[in-house]
């Protein structure tokens, strides 16, 4: 039992380009990824086809997160990526 806990906090903290486990689960459809610019530490979304939408991975570990809708996303002060 402790070993699963600790394998499910694994996957749901680890970097990637998909929503995670129990999110896809709970509410299916959450595909908006919340990223966090390096760079400018600016908070932007992506919605599936934009250009930069696969190569983003989502690292929840630094505060990134998925969306359910570009409201919640909005909400929650992020802006539109530009592309």
């Amino acid at each position: 039992m402790i070993v699963a806990i600790i394998l499910l906090f694994i996957i749901e903290c680890s970097p990637s380009e998909f929503p995670p486990v129990i999110q896809s689960i709970i509410k299916p459809g959450c595909k908006i990824k919340g990223n966090i610019s390096l760079k400018t530490g600016n908070k932007l979304y992506y919605i599936p086809g934009m250009k930069d939408y696969k190569s983003t991975v989502i690292d929840r570990g630094k505060g990134e997160r998925w969306f359910c809708t570009e409201s919640e996303a909005i909400a929650k002060g992020w802006s539109k990526a530009p592309r």
